[in-house]
C-alpha cells in the first residue's frame, strides 16, 4: 500500500513536469495558498491568544457571535455572491464591465434591503435570544451589536467573491480567509499587552475586524471593476442573477446551517467554555484542508469554461488534477495531527486536554472532506445547482437530527459525531451524482465509468 502511494505522488510529480495545464494550475494556486496559510495562521492564533489570555468562555462568546452573524451573512447575500462570480467571470472576459457595473448595483438593491431586515429582527430578539435560548443575560449586549455587524459581512462576502470572477485569486483569497483574522490579530496582541481590559475585548474586536475588513474589500472591488470609469448597461440581463443565485442561496445557507448547527445547539446546553473548546478543536482540524480553498479558487472557473464547451474530457481531467493536489498537500498535516492531539490541545490552555477524541472525530471528518475531491464544486459549475441544493437538503436534516439526539446527552462528543454525519452524507452524494451524470470519480487516483 505505501509502495503503491509512493507511485502514486512520483506520478504526480511527473506530470508537473509533462502537463503544462497541471503546471499552471500550481502555479496559479502558489500565491493563494500563501495567502490561505496566512488566514489559517493567523486564525489559529486568533484562537490560540484568545483561549490562553481571555479564557475558553471568551473564546466561546465569540463562536456563538460568528455562527449567528454567519448565518445572518448568507441569509443578506441571497446568494448573489456566487452569481456575481460566474457572471463577473463571463463578462469580464469580453471586456463588458459596463454590464459588470449594472449587474453589481442590481445585487446590491436586492440585498441592502434584506440585509437591513435580517439585522433589525436579530436586534429586536437579542434579549430572548440570550435569556430564553442561550441562558446567558449578559449576551444580550453582544448579540445587539453583533445584529448590525451583518452589514459589513455581507460587504465583504459580496465582493470578495465578485472579485474572484475577475480571475484576482489573491485577493479573493485574502478577504475570504486572512483579512478579518488578520486584523483581530493584531488588536489582539494590543490587548494583551494593554493592563485591566475585559475578558470580552475579542468578541468586540472581531466586530472592529469585520467591519474593516468590508470597508477594505468596497474599495478593492471598486477599483478592480473600474467602477468610476464606466457606465451603467440598460440592456444588462439582471434577471440571471436571480435566476442563477436562487438555488446557490438555499444550498450555501444549509451547509452554513450543517457548519454552525452544533455550536448553537451545544450553546443552549453546555458552557460557553465547552462552546469554545468545541470550536478550537474545528479550527484544528480545518487547518487539514489548508490547500482546498486555493485549488478550489482556480479550478471552479475551469469547471464552468469546460462544461460550457461540452468537454467533459477536460472536466474529468481538472477534477482529477485538483484531487490529487489537494490530497498530496493535505495528507502530511493528518499525520502531524494525529500523532500529537495533547500536545496541540495543550496549547491552547489548561481546559483543552482531555478532548483527545473528539478531536480525532473532526479529523476523520476531515479527511472524508479531503478525499472527495471538488464533486460539489463541479454540481455547482455545471447547471446542476439545484441538484447540490437537494444534496444539501438531506445532508443538513441528518447533520441537524443528529445534533439534536447526540448533544444533549453526549456533549462536545455528540457534536463532533453529528459534523462527521452530516460531512459523510453530503460528499458521499456529491460524489455519486458526479459518477452517475459524467462518468468519473472525483476521489484521488481513481478513475472513470470506463476504465473501471
Amino acid at each position: 500500500m505505501i509502495g503503491s502511494l509512493q507511485n502514486k505522488i512520483r506520478e504526480t510529480f511527473e506530470r508537473y513536469r509533462s502537463d503544462a495545464e497541471y503546471r499552471e494550475l500550481i502555479r496559479t494556486s502558489f500565491f493563494s495558498l500563501i495567502v490561505r496559510m496566512i488566514g489559517v495562521g493567523t486564525g489559529f492564533l486568533v484562537t490560540l491568544f484568545t483561549s490562553r489570555y481571555f479564557s475558553a468562555g471568551a473564546l466561546g462568546i465569540v463562536s456563538i457571535c460568528v455562527a449567528i452573524l454567519s448565518l445572518a451573512g448568507v441569509a443578506g447575500k441571497l446568494g448573489l455572491d456566487v452569481a456575481m462570480m460566474k457572471l463577473v467571470a463571463e463578462y469580464s472576459w469580453k471586456n463588458d464591465f459596463s454590464t459588470i457595473k449594472s449587474l453589481y448595483l442590481k445585487a446590491l438593491q436586492l440585498m441592502l434591503p434584506v440585509t437591513f431586515v435580517i439585522s433589525l429582527v436579530l436586534y429586536l430578539s437579542a434579549d430572548w435570544m440570550a435569556i430564553h435560548y442561550f441562558h446567558k443575560e449578559y449576551l444580550g449586549t453582544y448579540l445587539k451589536i453583533n445584529a448590525w455587524i451583518t452589514f459589513p459581512l455581507v460587504l465583504l462576502l459580496f465582493h470578495s467573491e465578485s472579485t474572484r470572477g475577475l480571475k484576482n485569486i489573491t485577493s479573493y483569497t485574502f478577504y475570504q480567509t486572512s483579512a478579518v483574522s488578520s486584523i483581530a490579530l493584531v488588536l489582539l496582541v494590543i490587548a494583551v499587552f494593554t493592563k485591566n481590559v475585559p475578558r470580552e475585548i475579542p468578541v468586540e474586536i472581531q466586530f472592529v475586524s469585520i467591519s474593516i475588513a468590508g470597508v477594505m474589500s468596497l474599495m478593492s472591488w471598486l477599483k478592480a471593476s473600474r467602477f468610476a470609469s464606466n457606465k451603467t448597461a440598460p440592456d444588462a440581463p439582471k434577471s440571471d442573477l436571480l435566476k442563477i443565485a436562487m438555488p446557490m442561496f438555499t444550498t450555501t445557507v444549509l451547509q452554513l446551517i450543517m457548519s454552525w448547527a452544533g455550536t448553537l445547539i451545544l450553546a443552549a446546553y453546555a458552557t460557553e467554555s465547552q462552546v469554545g473548546i468545541y470550536n478550537a478543536m474545528v479550527r484544528i482540524s480545518v487547518f487539514t484542508n489548508i490547500t482546498i480553498l486555493a485549488i478550489n479558487s482556480i479550478t471552479m472557473p475551469r469547471f464552468a469554461e469546460a462544461y460550457a464547451a461540452n468537454d467533459t474530457e477536460a472536466l474529468k481531467r481538472y477534477s482529477n488534477q485538483a484531487a490529487r493536489l489537494i490530497f498530496v498537500t493535505s495528507f502530511p498535516i493528518f499525520i502531524v495531527l494525529s500523532c500529537f492531539p495533547g500536545l496541540i490541545l495543550s496549547i491552547f490552555g489548561k481546559e483543552f486536554p482531555g478532548n483527545e477524541g473528539s478531536l480525532y472525530v473532526l479529523l476523520a471528518g476531515q479527511f472524508i472532506v479531503v478525499i472527495s475531491g471538488l464533486s460539489a464544486q463541479i454540481l455547482n459549475m455545471t447547471g446542476r445547482q439545484h441538484v447540490l441544493r437537494n444534496i444539501a437538503i438531506v445532508a443538513c436534516l441528518f447533520n441537524v437530527s443528529s445534533c439534536a439526539l447526540l448533544i444533549p446527552s453526549h456533549g462536545i462528543m455528540g457534536t463532533c459525531i453529528a459534523q462527521v454525519i452530516g460531512t459523510f452524507v453530503w460528499n458521499t452524494l456529491c460524489i455519486w451524482y458526479v459518477w452517475k451524470h459524467f462518468g468519473f470519480s472525483t476521489i484521488p487516483f481513481t478513475g472513470s465509468k470506463n476504465e473501471s
